[in-house]
């Protein structure tokens, strides 16, 4: 899945939205439907507002750079739902399932077939 990440966005439209499809199909979830349409015009909405390919690039290392979280987690007292899905092949379950041990009273809720994405079918 990184390694789709990392691939060169192009510079074209639709060399942008096709790179945004084979993300989806990569992180998203596999056993709930594609809905490409919707994928499409998320991407086609970025490109317009602001194509800038050295984001993503910057976003990806800051996420890879981040320190671990966990002291500042057990520093919350609220109501918390840990959302995870068990099919996410950027950041498996256990790091959903570490998340919910560290922030007390977290409820943690796995939904098979989820990827790294929030499908609309999960939605309610």
């Amino acid at each position: 899945a990184l390694m789709v990440l990392a691939e060169p966005m192009g510079t074209s439209r639709e060399a942008v939205l096709e790179r945004a499809l084979r993300v989806w199909k990569t992180i998203g979830s596999p056993g709930f439907p594609l809905d490409e349409d919707y994928i499409r015009a998320k991407a086609e909405l970025s490109f317009q507002r602001r194509f800038n390919p050295a984001g993503q690039a910057r976003q990806l290392t800051a996420i890879l750079a981040a320190p671990s979280r966990r002291q500042a987690l057990a520093q919350l007292d609220l109501p918390a739902l840990v959302v995870h899905g068990a099919a996410d092949p950027l950041v498996p379950v256990e790091g959903g399932r570490d998340t919910a041990a560290h922030l007390r009273g977290a409820e943690l809720l796995v939904i098979e077939g989820m990827g790294h994405d929030l499908p609309r079918p999960v939605w309610p």
